[in-house]
């Protein structure tokens, strides 16, 4: 899917319940800035709406997500699951990041689309989908390296984000590769 280009910094509309709102300022330990930013989310019919730019929307479905793993109580999970899935879907819709410029010529050296961390998880998930024939659970990549639930699971929509990876939320072992084997560093 091809993300819309938005200028660093331009702020997106995120509406949300009064309730989804409390939810995240009790429950997450969010930055006191986005904190300030929810608390004073302007109402606009029955929803209220407050602007951020895509760092502040990654950073708060960071946090999100992390609390959501954690919770036991399975009602406060599902709206904090719908909140991931909605910050998520504005992720996946726009981009600020500028698109490499064409050149005639011979192809330059590529950097990597990746970090070296991301490189591991990647070949990782390649190395394990080949040797069990099935795609690891995020336990597998916790276990693996030695990282919490919350860490592995934005590293996974990280992933997801960047078009890495896909995956079917909610649908256990369904990480697939999006990259080729060529391109992944060695697993250590």
């Amino acid at each position: 899917m091809i993300r819309k280009y938005i200028r660093p910094g331009t702020q997106l509309p995120v509406r949300l319940s009064t309730r989804e709102r409390d939810l995240m300022v009790e429950k997450a330990f969010l930055d006191p800035r986005v904190e300030l930013a929810l608390q004073g989310a302007i109402a606009v019919g029955s929803k209220l709406v407050v602007n951020l730019n895509l760092d502040d929307i990654d950073d708060l479905l960071g946090c999100v997500a992390a609390e959501a793993n954690h919770c036991d109580d399975g009602k406060v999970r599902r709206v904090l699951d719908a909140i991931c899935d909605r910050l998520s879907a504005l992720l996946d819709k726009f981009t600020d990041e500028a698109s490499a410029p064409k050149t005639a010529g011979p192809a330059p050296t590529l950097k990597p689309r990746f970090t070296p961390k991301q490189g591991q998880y990647l070949a990782f998930i390649h190395s394990y989908t080949k040797l069990h024939r099935t795609p690891p659970a995020e336990a597998d990549l916790q276990r693996y390296f030695k990282v919490t639930p919350p860490a592995v699971h934005t590293m996974v929509l990280t992933l997801e984000r960047q078009g890495l990876v896909d995956r079917t939320p909610g649908q256990a072992r369904s990480i697939r590769l999006r990259v080729p084997a060529a391109e992944l560093p060695d697993l250590v």
